[in-house]
């Protein structure tokens, strides 16, 4: 199976449950990573409260930009999550599960770095009450991924294709979620 079949299989079950989700009454947030903004990639989430201490998650984000000719920073993420509130939903200490799937590309002259992965992992955050309706929410996760990575191929001539291009698929640790949200709770 490969890496681009197993991204559109996680998409697919996302949506799939998001879909099976209801919202009878429940609170939504809407979300954004702040670190995600500082480097250019547009994102946004939403946060589904499921029960008293539980809620799920979804994102994304979306960087397409060639900043000049000879830098490029090229991402698409999804991610999916369930977080357990040690207290209430959407405030203080939470404990969460993540399935992501991720392709990026960057290169800085004629050296680019690819890669095409899908992941879990388990995270930790906190939520700072700034207002009524406005939060922000620290976190960090860790995973497990599994996909390819190229690495010196020449982006500028082919892309995945260089006289030095090494590629590797297997499993590797990831950083499942690296975050400064600002969740603004809608009622």
């Amino acid at each position: 199976m490969k890496v681009s079949v197993k991204i559109k299989f996680i998409i697919a079950v996302i949506v799939l449950f998001a879909a099976k989700t209801t919202m009878n009454a429940q609170r939504i947030a809407l979300t954004s990573n702040l670190l995600e903004d500082v480097v250019l990639t547009p994102n946004i989430g939403v946060d589904v409260v499921i029960a008293d201490r539980q809620s799920l998650t979804f994102d994304t984000s979306f960087s397409p930009y060639k900043l000049s000719p000879k830098f490029h920073n090229k991402r698409m993420a999804f991610r999916a999550g369930y977080k357990y509130w040690l207290n209430q939903a959407f405030y203080a200490h939470y404990i969460g599960f993540d399935a992501l799937a991720s392709s990026s590309e960057v290169g800085i002259g004629k050296h680019s770095f690819r890669d095409e992965y899908v992941g879990i992992g388990v995270g930790y955050g906190y939520s700072f009450i700034l207002g009524k309706r406005l939060n922000i929410v620290p976190s960090i996760g860790v995973g497990v991924a599994y996909g390819q990575t190229f690495e010196g191929y020449d982006h500028m001539v082919r892309p995945g294709v260089g006289v030095e291009a090494t590629a590797t698929t297997g499993f590797k640790p990831i950083l499942t979620r690296l975050a400064v949200t600002i969740q603004y709770v809608l009622k």
